[in-house]
């Protein structure tokens, strides 16, 4: 069985020319790259798709951090309002203007430039991130 598979593959090798065996190897070399390229591509495309989904995800999340931050502050205040002893000291006005104070203070640090939670320092933050990405 050996020298039926090596009889046979000299009879390749004396009909076809050593240029026509490395001219078929280098069009199946040329193949395998044309399919590296593609899944390249693809994974490219797939990479730049999960970008996207990550970026709208962070976004989202920061929305909801804003809302928790803006909510907790006065919530924490109205919890502490609610014992008792507190609201027999404290009138109805000083709990409502605290509220009022605290809600504010939440959403003007919100929108505050320098504080970490604004919409402009991530922006630049994402910026920042997304121009890491590009560089690599």
């Amino acid at each position: 069985m050996a020298s039926h598979w090596s009889l046979e593959g000299c009879e390749n090798l004396g009909r076809d020319s050593h240029e026509e065996i490395l001219l078929r190897d280098l069009l199946k070399i040329e193949r395998h790259e044309d399919r590296m390229i593609t899944a390249m591509v693809r994974l490219t495309a797939s990479n730049e798709k999960l970008n996207e989904r990550l970026t709208a995800l962070t976004w989202v999340m920061l929305a909801l951090t804003w809302i928790t931050f803006v909510i907790s502050v006065p919530n924490t205040l109205a919890t502490i309002f609610g014992i008792p002893k507190v609201s027999e000291i404290l009138g109805l006005e000083v709990m409502v203007a605290a509220l009022a104070i605290s809600t504010a203070t939440a959403l003007v640090l919100v929108m505050i430039p320098s504080f970490t939670l604004s919409l402009s320092s991530m922006r630049k933050r994402m910026g920042r991130v997304n121009q890491g990405d590009d560089s690599d």
